[in-house]
């Protein structure tokens, strides 16, 4: 699916109800980025898709602040990210002290022609680990489910295949009232 000319495949499962444009405040790079922010019925953040580098062609600028709600039959996967030229996986990880587990987040960084170009940031990773070792393993088992491989973590994401655009439309568009 096309947002403002922009692929936006990579936010978009099953479980979203809404896609929302909006700025995202990027704290490595010290600097505000337009965003596409998908969420489900209950309002939390699923993905996040940042746009470091914008086209300068007129109809390809994110506009913020518009809310679509969203019928989507497919995951994404990183086809959003398909154009780039390198995809590196970085994670965040949150220590769960009464599972004695950790839990993460993806962060895949797009790369074309050596410029960070766009971040892909996944909420909705399955994986509750209980080391390091079983957290790498799972990262690698999740990705092998989207043609994806990689050796450790941060690394560089290996693509087996390139991905079809998913089924998804566009049921409504309100603009936005609330911030995030």
């Amino acid at each position: 699916m096309k947002l403002f000319g922009y692929n936006i495949d990579s936010v978009l499962t099953p479980e979203v109800k809404y896609v929302i444009s909006t700025k995202y405040f990027v704290d490595t790079l010290a600097e505000t980025y337009p965003a596409i922010i998908s969420l489900n019925s209950e309002g939390k953040v699923l993905r996040e898709l940042i746009f470091i580098k914008q086209s300068h062609l007129k109809g390809r600028t994110i506009q913020e602040g518009y809310k679509y709600s969203i019928e989507s039959k497919g995951d994404g996967k990183l086809n959003s990210l398909s154009k780039c030229d390198k995809i590196i996986l970085g994670i965040k990880a949150k220590k769960m002290a009464k599972l004695k587990a950790i839990t993460v987040q993806l962060r895949f960084f797009g790369f074309k022609k050596g410029n960070l170009e766009k971040i892909l940031i996944i909420h909705d990773v399955p994986i509750i680990a209980k080391d390091k070792k079983d957290l790498l393993l799972q990262v690698q088992e999740f990705l092998k489910e989207w043609n994806s491989k990689i050796e450790d973590i941060p690394g560089i994401v290996i693509r087996d295949k390139e991905e079809t655009s998913i089924n998804s439309k566009i049921i409504d568009i309100d603009y936005l009232t609330l911030p995030l």
